[in-house]
């Protein structure tokens, strides 16, 4: 046997060995969140009970702010509520109530729903490559559908289905504007890679792997800097014996939260 053949097949091997890893993990993952789902359901009931929790962590989060026009942070304090429900590792949804701004924008509850798939990627996402064409590499895909949300009357002038004329350089500019917006991402599928709200798949992450698993922790931590920043406004500009305090100009000044 060639010396070639030997490490064709142990290339082969090699990949056969990394799909049995892949399930493995996707099976210990499968484990965890059967473990796991009953404690969020218990922790989501708890988490209903306490004023203005996910406007204090969405708030908090330093990277939620990243995807976001500073408009949307209007509509991103009207969120009261966030879930996600897992049905498998690859199969999940992203549950988000709003209260709603009298003449401006209407309470309801959106569900998305999303699904991960293995792919043949040829660098475009959502499209198979041809193989004598381009070098095909095997990835993962995470897609979603298309749902309806009700965006707000101050949105009319960048909401995508409102705007008649697409083709002049401002109806261009407002269609664009309104695709970055957060309600733009509900209708996210992941198929049409330029066309949709930028970088939604990660967006989608960034709820699933960090915001609502560790979102009592944002919470913590935004408490405690509210706290620690009620603490300097009461003590600045007086000293234990009621003088008045010098100011330093060579310290920088304290760094504060955004609540």
């Amino acid at each position: 046997m060639s010396d070639d053949v030997i490490e064709s097949k142990a290339f082969l091997q090699l990949a056969e060995s990394e799909l049995k890893v892949d399930q493995i993990e996707k099976d210990v993952e499968e484990y965890r969140l059967s473990k796991m789902k009953p404690l969020y359901v218990e922790r989501d009931l708890i988490i209903e009970k306490i004023p203005d929790f996910w406007k204090i962590v969405l708030s908090q989060h330093s990277d939620f702010a990243n995807y976001l026009r500073a408009s949307d942070f209007t509509y991103v304090d009207c969120i009261e509520d966030v879930k996600v429900n897992w049905e498998t590792v690859d199969k999940f949804s992203i549950t988000i109530k709003f209260s709603g701004i009298e003449g401006d924008f209407e309470a309801q509850t959106v569900t998305k729903h999303f699904s991960r798939q293995r792919v043949i990627d040829d660098g475009n996402t959502g499209r198979k490559g041809n193989e004598e064409e381009e070098e095909e590499e095997e990835g993962e895909l995470l897609s979603s559908e298309v749902v309806d949300i009700k965006w707000p009357n101050k949105y009319d002038k960048i909401n995508p289905d409102k705007i008649e004329d697409k083709k002049s350089n401002e109806g261009k500019k407002n269609y664009r504007t309104g695709m970055k917006s957060l309600f733009a991402w509900f209708r996210w599928t992941g198929l049409k890679p330029g066309k949709e709200f930028p970088h939604g798949d990660s967006f989608v992450t960034l709820f699933v792997e960090d915001l609502y698993p560790y979102c009592v922790k944002y919470y913590t931590e935004a408490q405690r800097d509210l706290e620690d920043e009620n603490d300097d406004t009461g003590s600045e500009g007086h000293s234990s014996e009621g003088e008045l305090e010098l100011e330093n100009d060579d310290e920088p000044p304290a760094k504060k939260t955004k609540i």
